[in-house]
Parts: structure tokens; C-alpha cells; sequence
């Protein structure tokens, strides 16, 4: 399970929200959850918008007449950010007693509705799950749709404390563990695990070319002891095998990715500032909407996570890793 969610981080973090087939490890259905109407559960959007919120609004009064007890709403792109992301947010879901999941979707002519059960087992999504789905061209016309298809089923309603405004998760810091604005002197001596990139077919990408260009960066930027691990490697298996940290990343568009890690943002912000240091030293400026990436690293033993003494976001994986290893350098080397 781990290793398909790990793969699916890729699929999620470049997806389109005009994607005409965006969840193709889903099996459309057309028949409904059979405790929709009973059970709490979680929405997630995947607009067009980084006010997704206010679409939210719109689906959420068709929800609060049909029955569906949505109480709680993120955006799909924060929840396939990275594997902590993803294991942080199934935790919080998952312990609000949350057991039924609907993705709203905007594509190129309107919008999709996808309902199912959330996994009891871990992560959010399985290959071939079995998804109800449903289409319209708007959010009114979704809801509209969905309630018409609702009377005509036998499904029994037990929800009806339905909130009236949606309960939105806009702010939630994944980092759980002691957050650290800097880089841990110990790395020159303890060896850091770099998780591979895993082979998966929904994947539209060359998983050996990208492994192998992976290595090739860290042997040529990263001066000290590291090896390329399986991503489904637990913590016992890494510190058995000698390793002490454990670099990792998220993706998600700048807004979303700088909160979800703890940093301070303005309101105002519209341009994210990328700095690398040392001796190929650049400045890149993002919109704060672009979808970049973002390295750090985790002690094993303690879980406190290295941040680093910058932003060093790139818009590609291989440019946030060379920012990341080089200002590293350069911190470490003073």
C-alpha cells in the first residue's frame, strides 16, 4: 500500500485541474455509498482556484439538502503533497470517526463527482477502487444531479445536523515532529537515505531514467555518505542498515506548500524568492500559485525535520534538490 500511495504523490502534485481522466485507479460506478446519507464524510476539491473554499460553498448547500454530512473540506493538492502530507491528513481524518470520501473535479466542460469509502487499511486511494461518479457542468447542476439520483435510490437517511457553512482545512501544518529552520551538522557524518523513485503505470515517466538521474545529482552535489533505499523501507529497516536521516519532499503549488511546512506567509504575497547558495549561487521568483518542489531532511531517531536556513523551492524535483544540497553545503561549510 505504501508503495502505490508513494507513486501516487507524482501522479496528484502535476495534476491538472483541467485533467479529462485524472483518477484512472478508480472504477466509475453508478452505484452510490450505501451509508452516503448516514456517515461522516470528507470532501476534496481539485479546482481551478486557490480559493477552492468558495466553490466549496457551492456543492455544500446541495449536500446540507440531499444528506450528505460533509464535515470537512481540503484540497486535494495539499492531501497528495508528499507522503508525510498524506499520512498526516489520513490521520486527522480518520480519528474524527470520517468514513466515506468525495472528490469534486474540475475538468475542461464542468465538474466530476467521485464517492467512496476511505481505505481502513491506510492512505486515501487503492488501484481499482470502485467509485460512484457522476458529471455536469457546473456545481449546481452536480448537486442537482446528485440529488435526483439520491430519491431514486433506497438509500436510508440518518444525517440531518448538516453544518451550513463547509468547514474548510486551509491552514493545517503537516510537520507533527520538532520543525527546524536550519540544517543538522551531524548529516557530514550519518548517512542519508534517499528514497527511489518506484515504477507504477499510471506513472508517464522513465522510473529508471529518473532514478538513475537522481543518483547522478546526489553523487555529483552531495558530499557526503547517502544510498538510494525502496521508498516502502520502514524507519527499523533505515537504522538497521545504518542510516540516520532520511531526505524527503513535498509538492504543491507555493501558497499551499510554504504554509503546510510552517512558514510565515502575507497576505499580499504573490512571488515566492528561491535562493541557492554557494558557488553557482541563483535567485528564482515563482508565482506564488506555481507548483514547485521542496526537500528536507528527518533525523530517524528523534523525527525533528530540517528544513533548512532558506527557501530553496525549485520548480522541477532536480532544481529543488541541487538548491537544497548546495545551500546546505554552503551553511555547513562556514
Amino acid at each position: 500500500m505504501r508503495h502505490f500511495i508513494f507513486s501516487l504523490l507524482l501522479i496528484f502534485s502535476s495534476l491538472s485541474a483541467y485533467s479529462q481522466e485524472a483518477f484512472p485507479f478508480l472504477n466509475k460506478s453508478n452505484q452510490l455509498p450505501e451509508d452516503l446519507l448516514k456517515r461522516r464524510a470528507v470532501v476534496f476539491m481539485n479546482v481551478n482556484s486557490l480559493e477552492w473554499d468558495k466553490e466549496a460553498q457551492k456543492i455544500h448547500n446541495s449536500f446540507i439538502e440531499i444528506g450528505v454530512d460533509a464535515v470537512a473540506y481540503y484540497a486535494l493538492s495539499d492531501i497528495m503533497s508528499g507522503e508525510d502530507a498524506t499520512t498526516a491528513f489520513y490521520s486527522d481524518i480518520t480519528q474524527r470517526s470520517i468514513e466515506n470520501m468525495l472528490i469534486i473535479h474540475q475538468t475542461n466542460s464542468g465538474f466530476e463527482l467521485y464517492a467512496t469509502k476511505i481505505p481502513p487499511e491506510g492512505g486515501f486511494f487503492q488501484k481499482n477502487m470502485q467509485a460512484f461518479f457522476l458529471d455536469a457542468k457546473s456545481l449546481e447542476k452536480l448537486g442537482a444531479d446528485l440529488q435526483i439520483r439520491v430519491n431514486k435510490s433506497d438509500l436510508e437517511r440518518e444525517n440531518f445536523l448538516i453544518i451550513d457553512v463547509p468547514e474548510t482545512f486551509k491552514r493545517t501544518n503537516v510537520i507533527k515532529s520538532r520543525r527546524v529552520a536550519s540544517f543538522n551538522p551531524d548529516i557530514r557524518i550519518d548517512k542519508l537515505a534517499v528514497p527511489k523513485f518506484t515504477d507504477n503505470i499510471m506513472l508517464d515517466m522513465d522510473i529508471d531514467k529518473a532514478n538513475a538521474e537522481l543518483d547522478s545529482i546526489m553523487k555529483q552535489h552531495y558530499p557526503f555518505k547517502f544510498g538510494l533505499i525502496d521508498p516502502d523501507m520502514t524507519t527499523e529497516e533505515m537504522i538497521s542498515q545504518g542510516y540516520l536521516m532520511v531526505l524527503k519532499k513535498l509538492q504543491n503549488n507555493g501558497e499551499s506548500l510554504r504554509r503546510m511546512l510552517g512558514y510565515d506567509l502575507s497576505e499580499r504575497e504573490t512571488l515566492l524568492i528561491s535562493v541557492r547558495k554557494g558557488k553557482n549561487e541563483r535567485v528564482m521568483k515563482y508565482r506564488i500559485g506555481e507548483h514547485v518542489h521542496k526537500y528536507y531532511v528527518q533525523q530517524l531517531y528523534t523525527k525533528d525535520i530540517y528544513l533548512g536556513n532558506t527557501w530553496d523551492a525549485g520548480k522541477t524535483w532536480q532544481e529543488a534538490l541541487i538548491n537544497h544540497i548546495e545551500n546546505l553545503k554552503a551553511q555547513l561549510e562556514r
